[in-house]
């Protein structure tokens, strides 16, 4: 395979031999060899010792996987019980570590192709065309305007809601029943506070041990809000083509991905930039930050880019009604980004049959389905294209770059073509 390039061939070298990045112990060991050496990448606990897991196989896909016996969910079940989300043939129990957030939901029974197999109230689900005035407006301040934008702003103030302001709620009722709308908005806020995995490096476990060069201990905030829009003339003069963090990390990407050097930090770069063009407009929609050291306006900024990596790493596209004529199944229909409940979590299909459920609106448009493409055998995974999501703007990669980077899928979750 190629060589780094002579400029930076010894900091490449010694930041390899010093510090191979390590990832969090959603990852199984991967190995990938570069020219006559293997570099083996492993797995990692909370403490820094290996992890000897071995990675998920093929049979989690099926129902002879003991994780499908797993527990069920019992906060998804109380979240679906209290927001009348229905999916009665399906078995739900938490992601396991290793799934990164990904996984957990199985056919409890046969399902025939085109059945409906979830239904979600259209008010649960997190869009820009559905957000309250209050992040239209700042989503508009943002000197780059793209749906990534609208959509994390529209997280954003569904994680802090303004709770003594009706402008909070896109529930045509509010008026009549002030109540409901308020348990749709807490709902809504309990379910984005469960968010807690994102892209990769969204947690800087993924960047290896604490105190490695250039990794976590570096990082400001998250890989995604380190840097700055000048980082190429900053670090020029050290003969780094970037931030040192994220040349670091993009170093790391190419040995777990198999994507060349340049693409891996050039999508890092990207994603900075794009956070970079949203985070003054949108800090003012976190009300009260994250608790972690840094000023209340870094901790702001931090929240903004945490929030953008997890709305990546969700998002889905969904024709809803035209605003205008409030119909499902026509012309009128728009595709718009979102953020649904319980799609947001799938795994990721890995095999030729893709995906087996996809998302569309109900005929009135009060409800967003669940629907089987195909026929699902008991004790299969439902699973969803992540391919298809939408992309931040300029971003060109694919296979397990994109997998890794948008979604935070691991390994296992990448068809056996990328492992």
């Amino acid at each position: 395979m190629r060589q780094p390039s002579l400029s930076l061939a010894a900091t490449a070298v010694a930041l390899l031999a010093l510090h191979v990045p390590t990832l969090s112990g959603a990852f199984a060991p991967i190995s990938h060899h570069r020219q006559a050496a293997a570099v083996i990448v492993h797995a990692t606990s909370g403490n820094g010792e290996a992890d000897t897991s071995t990675s998920r196989s093929a049979a989690t896909r099926s129902g002879t996987d003991k994780k499908v016996t797993a527990e069920h969910d019992e906060t998804w079940q109380q979240f679906a019980a209290a927001t009348t989300i229905s999916t009665p043939k399906l078995s739900i129990r938490a992601p396991l570590p290793d799934e990164r957030g990904k996984g957990g939901v199985y056919a409890a029974e046969p399902i025939s192709a085109l059945e409906i197999v979830g239904r979600i109230p259209r008010s649960l689900i997190i869009t820009a065309r559905d957000a309250p005035k209050r992040a239209v407006l700042a989503a508009a301040e943002a000197s780059n305007i793209s749906w990534l934008t609208e959509l994390t702003a529209a997280a954003l103030v569904a994680l802090h809601p303004a709770v003594d302001s009706d402008s909070d709620s896109d529930q045509s009722s509010v008026d009549d029943n002030k109540k409901a709308a308020m348990d749709v908005i807490s709902a809504k806020q309990s379910w984005v506070q469960s968010w807690q995995d994102g892209g990769w490096a969204t947690n800087s476990a993924d960047l290896g041990p604490p105190d490695a060069q250039f990794g976590p201990k570096c990082v400001t905030g998250s890989l995604v809000s380190t840097g700055s829009d000048n980082d190429h003339n900053i670090y020029a003069k050290f003969r780094f083509p970037c931030h040192p963090v994220i040349h670091r990390a993009g170093i790391g990407l190419a040995f777990l991905t198999g994507a060349e050097e340049d693409e891996c930090r050039e999508a890092l770069v990207r994603r900075g930039k794009t956070y970079r063009s949203m985070r003054d407009a949108l800090l003012g929609l976190v009300a009260v930050p994250s608790e972690r050291k840094g000023s209340m306006r870094e901790r702001r900024a931090w929240d903004v880019a945490d929030a953008m990596s997890r709305v990546l790493s969700r998002v889905t596209t969904v024709q809803l009604p035209d605003l205008e004529d409030g119909r499902s199944g026509g012309s009128g229909e728009v595709p718009t980004p979102a953020i649904v409940p319980l799609h947001e979590r799938l795994g990721h299909c890995t095999d030729e049959r893709g995906e087996n459920v996809k998302v569309i609106s109900s005929d009135d448009g009060g409800e967003i389905l669940l629907l089987a493409t195909r026929d699902i055998e008991k004790g299969e995974e439902i699973v969803r294209d992540y391919n298809a999501a939408p992309r931040i703007d300029g971003d060109a990669t694919n296979g397990a770059l994109r997998l890794l980077l948008q979604f935070g899928l691991p390994p296992s979750a990448w068809p056996s073509s990328m492992q």
